[in-house]
C-alpha cells in the first residue's frame, strides 16, 4: 500500500469520526440545530468525496487499466535510463532485452539496444546485428518493419559512414513498401545521404589539395 494512499484513509477516518461526534452531540437537539448539522456534515462529506474517495476510485481504475506488463515495461525503461546515467551499459541493455521477453512485439527496445551498442559502446557492427537479426526474426507490421530498417540505415550513415549501405537499406525500404509514407520518407532519406556523401568527398578533396599544396 503506498504511503498517498495511507494518508488518504487516515484523513477519510478522522474527518468521519468527528461528524459521527458532531452529530452525536446535536442529534436529540431542536430540529433547526439537526438541520444546520446535516448541511454541515453533508458539506464535510462532499469535500471529503471530492478531495479522497474520488481520486482514490481514480487510482483503483487507474491500476485496473494498466496491465502489469505495462509497469515492468516503465519499470524497465527507468532502470535503462538510470543505468546508463551511471556508464552501466550493459545493465541497460539487460533491461531493455527483459522488456523483449515481455513484449517480443515492441521495436522500441530493440531500436534502443542498438543505439547502446552504437553510440555508447562504439560498436555500430553489433547494433547493426541486433537491428538485422530481429528485423530477420519474424514477420513484423510495416510500421515496425520500416522503423527497424531506418534504424539499420540511420546506424550506417552516422556511425559508420557506409553511405552505400545506407542507400541499399533505404531503397529496400522504398521497394518493400511503396506509395507509403515510409517509401516517401525514404527518398528524403536518400537525399540526406547524398548530401552528407559529396559533403564528405569536399572535404576530402580539400585536405588533400591543401596537403598538396604544402
Amino acid at each position: 500500500m503506498n504511503r498517498q494512499l495511507v494518508i488518504r484513509i487516515c484523513v477519510a477516518a478522522l474527518v468521519i469520526l468527528v461528524l459521527t461526534l458532531i452529530w452525536n452531540k446535536v442529534k436529540e437537539a431542536d430540529d433547526g440545530m439537526k438541520l444546520v448539522a446535516v448541511i454541515l456534515i453533508g458539506g464535510a462529506g462532499g469535500l471529503l468525496m471530492v478531495k479522497y474517495v474520488i481520486p482514490w476510485i481514480g487510482d483503483v481504475m487507474g491500476e485496473a487499466v494498466f496491465s502489469s506488463g505495462e509497469k515492468m515495461e516503465q519499470d524497465e525503461m527507468t532502470k535503462a535510463a538510470a543505468s546508463i546515467s551511471q556508464g552501466d551499459y550493459e545493465g541497460a541493455i539487460g533491461h531493455y532485452e527483459k522488456m523483449l521477453e515481455e513484449k517480443p512485439d515492441d521495436p522500441f527496445p530493440v531500436a534502443e539496444i542498438a543505439k547502446i551498442h552504437a553510440e555508447r559502446l562504439h560498436d555500430p557492427a553489433s547494433a547493426l546485428q541486433v537491428l538485422s537479426d530481429h528485423l530477420q526474426s519474424k514477420d513484423w507490421p510495416v510500421d515496425d518493419a520500416a522503423f527497424i530498417m531506418f534504424r539499420i540505415a540511420d546506424v550506417h550513415l552516422t556511425h559508420r559512414h557506409d553511405f552505400e549501405a545506407a542507400r541499399d537499406m533505404l531503397e529496400q525500404v522504398i521497394g518493400n513498401f511503396p506509395n507509403t509514407r515510409h517509401s516517401a520518407n525514404a527518398h528524403h532519406k536518400i537525399g540526406e545521404v547524398e548530401q552528407a556523401q559529396f559533403k564528405l568527398l569536399q572535404d576530402q578533396r580539400s585536405k588533400s589539395g591543401g596537403a598538396g599544396a604544402a
